[in-house]
């Protein structure tokens, strides 16, 4: 004998929530209130610029917004915050900004290294042979890095005659 199946009920929809006699009933049509895109002013704004948080809708909306107002759309990383306003949010990003230029710093040698390791490999020969005659005398010689004006100008040569 087969069960007769039982109908699934459709959930019901909990009934509508009167206001809190302390919130503002004009509170819920300010959220759900549509912002419209500062350039076209005609199409509800879909991103936001991090630097200068303009709402806008469109890839040509923000590229006319940068072009018009001369803004980069790059976050400020580390905006002024009055005490009043630090919170959470605010340290998190200021332990990530400096957790950010920590990493930059200690790679800073690790990458000195590697170029140094190389430089006499890329030096032309004229250098190549003024290093090893100045290095043969006992001498440091320094030399500027290559694209510098002044090295440019240097005309320094090592006559081994």
């Amino acid at each position: 004998m087969e069960k007769p199946r039982q109908q699934q009920s459709s959930p019901e929809l909990p009934p509508p929530t009167e206001p809190n006699p302390g919130q503002n009933p004009g509170e819920e049509a300010q959220r759900t209130k549509v912002v419209l895109c500062v350039e076209c002013k005609n199409t509800a704004a879909k991103y936001k610029c991090p630097g200068c948080s303009l709402q806008t809708c469109s890839l040509p909306c923000v590229k006319s917004h940068k072009h018009r107002t001369g803004c980069s759309g790059k976050r400020d990383v580390a905006p002024f915050v009055p005490m009043s306003q630090f919170d959470d949010e605010t340290l998190v990003s200021d332990y990530n900004f400096l957790e950010e230029a920590k990493r930059v710093v200690d790679s800073g040698p690790r990458m000195r290294a590697q170029l140094r390791a190389y430089s006499q490999f890329r030096l032309p020969f004229h250098l190549q042979s003024l290093k090893r005659a100045a290095s043969s005398r006992r001498t440091t010689l320094l030399l500027l890095p290559s694209g510098m004006s002044r090295r440019e100008k240097n005309k320094t040569r090592y006559d081994q005659r």
